[in-house]
């Protein structure tokens, strides 16, 4: 497993690069799409949900989709393993917390616990800087993870997607549901634009 608390560094540094060009972040996606082989399987139609005034993420139609008061927030389950895809199951954790105290807890739990990181990144999700971490070794039915971390000056939202077997369609799935994550209007107006700057006048 890759060190945590070096490359911890690294992707805290990601997170709080709020505002780095969209051309930077995305480098490792262009890169990835060069090497693919060709013409990925279509991902499934994708519906958006909306969780109160916070959020919005697009899943696959059909999925069964649970909100509840506490985290995660969003919880929503394929209908099992198709010819393509593996069970997924996938929730969506909004914590009023930056993501220096967010991300530096999650990497501890994932140290403590043992899981293998497998490779990790940084994007552009909603404007400001996501940092993206692939998981193996899981006990249980679903023992790979996807997580995302979309860090706001003062909140972070955490995307977190289980999945069984690794296939040549999954990749494509995991991304499109993890970059349609978006904030609300009014969940941006408080926290400021999607650069993470005050509101006008403060």
């Amino acid at each position: 497993m890759k060190q945590l608390t070096m490359w911890g560094l690294v992707l805290g540094a990601a997170v709080l690069t709020a505002g780095a060009p969209a051309a930077q972040a995305q480098a490792p996606d262009r890169l990835v799409a060069a090497e693919a082989a060709p013409a990925a399987p279509a991902i499934p139609a994708l519906e958006t949900t909306s969780y109160e005034d916070l959020f919005s993420i697009d899943l696959p139609v059909g999925w069964q989709v649970n909100a509840q008061a506490n985290a995660p927030q969003v919880v929503a389950n394929s209908a099992g393993a198709t010819d393509s895809l593996p069970a997924m199951r996938t929730e969506i954790t909004w914590q009023d917390a930056p993501p220096q105290a967010v991300v530096g807890e999650s990497l501890e739990k994932i140290r403590s616990q043992g899981y293998t990181v497998t490779r990790y990144d940084a994007v552009t999700i909603d404007g400001v800087t996501a940092v993206r971490l692939w998981l193996s070794e899981i006990p249980g039915d679903l023992p790979n993870a996807f997580i995302t971390y979309v860090g706001y000056p003062t909140a972070t939202a955490t995307i977190t997607s289980y999945y069984g077997d690794t296939t040549a369609a999954i990749d494509p799935v995991l991304m499109a549901i993890h970059q349609s994550f978006a904030r609300t209007e009014t969940a941006a107006s408080a926290d400021g634009g999607p650069d993470g700057a005050p509101p006008a006048g403060n």
